[in-house]
């Protein structure tokens, strides 16, 4: 029994060199450790937040910073979750960067913008034209600065979801469990951190907003094995989240936008996602739902081809 319970014990070791071929206590070892290296990184990156605000006579522990100074400093700060994992798989893991999705093929990151920027820009125009939001004209009182601030910022922010969830965990996982198996757990890893908004605007829209949580992951999961490395994925998150907030100017998950390009209002609550915004919205559940056919449509075809490994 203690024999047993300790190779359990040693399975499920996040810093464990040992070779597990038990599927589930190593998926539970790859899970451990993308959960600590997360919070390893942000325990890092809040406490330089911190300290950083004390020189200028804040407290950022009581909410003293304005919202958008305050998301920048987060979304900064989550390169140090960036740096955790890349630490934790060269000298913890002994992986290479090529190994986790981190290759030389970059420029992959502009097929995913401009992905992102079609896909949200079909979803707005759907809403626009239904009426489900109405235009309200160019913002005259930009803070060019802070935009461009936040250009960078999202680019963090998606970099790290991008390399913990679609680089170390799916690759990671997909060596043992399959790539199926793969991606449904890094689609569970994926979704939890976004849960606690999620149901705040009534159980329907909960379950609408999770739909295209799914459907979100799916996307930048096919597109990393299509791929073969990150980078179109992290396109699509990075341009689709910077566009949402500080171009059409309307909320992402559940943050308000306050600086934006163009000014939207909302007239039918429901369609455009409420308070959450359009990442809740059924529209943008149609929307996903073909962008992901055609991907898995793509990816179809290139395999009868013989050009997917």
């Amino acid at each position: 029994m203690k024999k047993t319970l300790a190779n359990i014990i040693s399975g499920c070791n996040p810093f464990s060199k040992k070779e597990e071929d038990n599927k589930i206590l190593y998926s539970i070892r790859i899970l451990l450790s993308a959960y600590l290296i997360y919070f390893l990184g942000l325990i890092i990156g809040e406490a330089v937040i911190i300290l950083g605000s004390m020189p200028f006579g804040y407290n950022a522990t009581d909410r003293q910073l304005p919202q958008d100074v305050m998301l920048l400093c987060s979304f900064f700060g989550y390169a140090f979750v960036i740096f955790v994992v890349i630490l934790y798989a060269v000298k913890i893991a002994k992986l290479s960067l090529k190994s986790i999705g981190m290759n030389e093929n970059v420029k992959t990151i502009l097929k995913g913008m401009l992905l992102g920027i079609l896909s949200l820009a079909i979803i707005i125009f759907i809403l626009l034209a239904s009426g489900v939001i109405s235009y309200d004209g160019r913002n005259r009182d930009v803070n060019w600065l802070q935009i461009l601030l936040f250009f960078f910022a999202f680019l963090v922010q998606s970099a790290m979801e991008e390399v913990l969830c679609r680089g170390y965990l799916l690759h990671r996982l997909k060596e043992k469990t399959g790539l199926a198996a793969a991606i449904v757990m890094n689609l569970l890893f994926f979704s939890v951190f976004h849960f606690s908004k999620l149901f705040e605007e009534g159980f329907l829209l909960g379950v609408v907003g999770v739909s295209n949580l799914v459907l979100i992951s799916l996307i930048f999961s096919l597109l990393t094995c299509y791929d073969k490395n990150i980078y179109s994925a992290l396109g699509f998150h990075w341009i689709w989240n910077f566009a949402l907030y500080n171009v059409v100017g309307m909320n992402l998950s559940g943050i308000e936008a306050e600086d934006a390009l163009f000014r939207m209002s909302v007239i039918n609550d429901f369609l455009a996602g409420k308070g959450y915004g359009i990442e809740s919205s059924p529209v943008t559940t149609v929307v996903l739902g073909v962008i992901l056919f055609l991907i898995v449509l793509r990816g179809k075809g290139r395999e009868k081809n013989g050009l997917q490994q």
